[in-house]
């Protein structure tokens, strides 16, 4: 009786394993395939079909009979080895979401004679996540705090024109908002603010709009474009038209969303929640762009003033997370002092929950 020496037999085994797995991950792949379009089903069987002849036809000509293998064989690796490559990067943004989610500061600064409580916020989230902020909000109201809310103040006219251009692609920011969170699968920040409207009409002193104006926004732009020539040059060049200009992959997520089956909208879900954690999670790097200075800059300055001018000693404020360290260091230029005391960390974006149960028999 032959017995398989030791090495064919560990090749064997590993083999087994290889192919064990990649089974298994193409099982799980498919139905992503047939979730995107049939199309892309019919594409990568089209991609796999010319693959396989090809590896076929190039083993022949190297190795002539020797190497002769079916080209249903080479066809079918191509085509499991393709529909895996198509669905992995949807299986890695669910992990991103779910495993590394992007983290939101709540971050409590003082310099001794004022507090003042920042929650970072992101316009797009999960609901928990907004629920969670109205209740500490509710509390701070409860302990003497004064609240501070982000959202540009509408300036009809030349202001609100300008900010509709530049930073709303023509149109209504807030709609966009909802559409993304539509498209998202999760929720808007605004419809749980709602949830203070009450308290804001009995105590409209401790509830503060604490932003800019769209006219004031547009007057610094106008300040920077005639006395930053540095400024003025980079916001020429993103201007400038290119031929290396590529579609918004937003509004084509969005145009896709429009027409998609509940399916697909559920996978735009994915690709949407994935390409937030991703663009959320490391704050770092960012990549500064020239609006920044309007956008972050001026905003954190009047913001930190608007603080330093206030005479109320508790101010709980609720703005844009990326806003913080600018904040902070306007505020430490008007007073060395201030600093950051404690920090806590809420999650601000996951895949939503859908939890189903089933009620007792009743009569």
């Amino acid at each position: 009786m032959s017995t398989i020496p030791l090495g064919q037999r560990i090749k064997i085994s590993l083999s087994a394993i290889v192919y064990f797995f990649v089974v298994i991950a193409f099982l799980l792949s498919l139905p992503v395939l047939f979730s995107i379009s049939l199309w892309v089903l019919l594409a990568v069987s089209v991609l796999a079909l010319l693959l396989g002849a090809l590896l076929n036809g190039a083993l022949r000509v190297l190795f002539g009979k020797k190497k002769n293998r079916s080209v249903f064989k080479s066809v079918g690796a191509f085509f499991c080895l393709l529909t895996i490559a198509t669905a992995l990067p949807i299986y890695y943004l669910v992990y991103k979401v779910q495993a590394d989610p992007p983290l939101l500061p709540q971050a409590t600064l003082s310099n001794g004679k004022k507090t003042v409580v920042f929650q970072g916020m992101v316009h797009v989230g999960m609901e928990s996540f907004y629920k969670s902020v109205v209740y500490d909000l509710e509390e701070a109201l409860s302990d003497g705090y004064r609240l501070y809310y982000e959202g540009v103040q509408p300036s009809p006219g030349e202001g609100d024109a300008w900010f509709a251009e530049q930073l709303a692609s023509g149109g209504d920011l807030a709609e966009n908002y909802k559409t993304l969170a539509d498209a998202c699968g999760v929720k808007f920040q605004i419809d749980y603010f709602g949830l203070m409207a009450l308290d804001a009409q009995q105590n409209p002193e401790r509830h503060v709009a604490a932003d800019v104006t769209s006219l004031e926004m547009k007057q610094e732009y106008d300040r920077l474009m005639a006395t930053d020539p540095a400024f003025a040059e980079q916001v020429r060049d993103q201007e400038a038209p290119s031929s290396t200009d590529t579609a918004d992959p937003i509004a084509l997520l969005l145009d896709w969303h429009a027409a998609a089956t509940d399916e697909q909208k559920k996978l735009i879900g994915i690709l949407c929640r994935g390409a937030f954690a991703i663009a959320l999670g490391d704050q770092s790097e960012h990549e500064p762009r020239p609006l920044d200075k309007v956008i972050l800059d001026f905003r954190n300055r009047q913001l930190a003033q608007r603080i330093v001018d206030d005479d109320s000693q508790q101010i709980y404020i609720t703005y844009g997370a990326a806003h913080l360290p600018g904040v902070l260091a306007a505020l430490q230029a008007a007073d060395p002092a201030w600093k950051i005391t404690t920090v806590k960390w809420m999650r601000g974006m996951a895949a939503p929950e859908h939890l189903e149960g089933a009620l007792p028999s009743m009569p």
